[in-house]
């Protein structure tokens, strides 16, 4: 009698413990497709992989812009990148998963050795940080992937100023509007 009720508590305990340990294993899942992401395609370029990690369905904003739709749009936002800089490389400093969501909070390195946003290459380096949030679907797929970075310090490292307009030039612009 004691060992019918030995089973019967262990796989009510094991049946208790289920959703805790689907819902852990998704993250883990999620994690795993975060850091596989940074490293197949911002590491090591391989663009073709891309259909790997996204939905058919993604969304990829930066700084809270829509860059990319499809593959196609992703492939040539990534390609700027990649042409611009081509020793890019993204480490991850911190990451966490929590339900259907990842963060990351990233740091790039990298060389201007080629055309940036239709400027010329200036050939300095740059150190940017900055935080992701990736949101998964149940098959462990990226639909939407929002990052945040400061462009005014990217720009600022390739050697861009920020030029603040004379008293005079902002009276004029703001009675021009």
């Amino acid at each position: 009698m004691v060992k019918s009720y030995s089973i019967i508590l262990f796989f009510l305990l094991l049946g208790a413990c289920s959703p805790l340990d689907e819902e852990t294993k998704k993250q883990e899942r999620n994690k795993q497709n975060a850091e596989a992401y940074i490293d197949t395609i911002w590491n090591k370029k391989e663009l073709k992989n891309l259909k790997d990690y996204f939905s058919s369905t993604f969304i990829r904003t930066v700084n809270n812009i829509d860059v990319a739709n499809d593959y196609a749009e992703l492939n040539a936002n990534l390609n700027v990148l990649f042409k611009s800089f081509p020793d890019l490389h993204m480490y991850i400093e911190n990451i966490l998963a929590t339900k259907n969501k990842v963060f990351l909070h990233w740091s790039i390195t990298g060389t201007n050795t080629g055309e940036f946003n239709d400027r010329p290459r200036t050939g300095k380096k740059i150190e940017i940080s900055g935080i992701t949030s990736i949101d998964f679907d149940e098959e462990g797929m990226m639909v939407y992937e929002n990052s945040y970075f400061n462009e005014l310090f990217l720009m600022q490292q390739l050697g861009y100023k920020l030029i603040i307009p004379k008293d005079n030039e902002l009276e004029s612009n703001i009675n021009q509007n």
